[in-house]
């Protein structure tokens, strides 16, 4: 994850702004901002999202990410939510673990090919730790292969609604 001070400055740049256009349009003196993007000082909150606002940049915040587990026979990983990657991140190659591919030679999966990207999502959702979900699996392309992918009764059914209220957000059950 990007820190602060890289994250400012690459907002400000990307809105075409000067450190003294940032400041004057924010109120926050330059020398503050100086500081912010060279990561000798933080600021507050409130302050980070102002400033990031002014640069035209859009924060979000995501509540974590809870795992809970099936309770079949064969008990598999569920999220509370999906989640997205970088482009880079959701469309790399990655090697196969042992544990993920533990028959026949090492694989690697291309996630930028959809028939890859399809094989390894299958794999990594029936054999996969959370973290190993969390790493290789993005909102955008899961919903794309959604009906494509070869998954078990129980799996399928426990991600489904995940999916569905990625493409309807109204859909998603509430807590109660």
């Amino acid at each position: 994850m990007p820190d602060f001070a890289s994250v400012l400055r690459a907002t400000r740049r990307a809105a075409g702004m000067t450190q003294t256009v940032l400041a004057q349009r924010s109120g926050v003196a330059r020398p503050n901002i100086a500081a912010y993007e060279h990561g000798r000082r933080e600021p507050l909150f409130h302050s980070a999202v102002a400033l990031l606002g002014v640069a035209g940049a859009k924060v979000a915040i995501e509540p974590p990410v809870v795992w809970s587990w099936t309770a079949d026979r064969r008990p598999y990983a569920v999220p509370s939510r999906l989640w997205r990657l970088s482009p880079g991140e959701a469309l790399r190659s990655i090697d196969a673990a042992p544990h993920l591919w533990w028959s026949g030679p090492p694989r690697t999966f291309d996630l930028s090919r959809r028939d890859d990207r399809l094989r390894a999502y299958e794999i990594v959702l029936r054999e996969g730790t959370p973290a190993d979900i969390e790493e290789i699996v993005d909102e955008v392309p899961l919903c794309e292969a959604w009906p494509d992918l070869v998954l078990p009764r129980s799996l399928r059914s426990a991600w489904a609604p995940l999916v569905s209220s990625a493409h309807d957000p109204a859909a998603l059950p509430t807590a109660s």
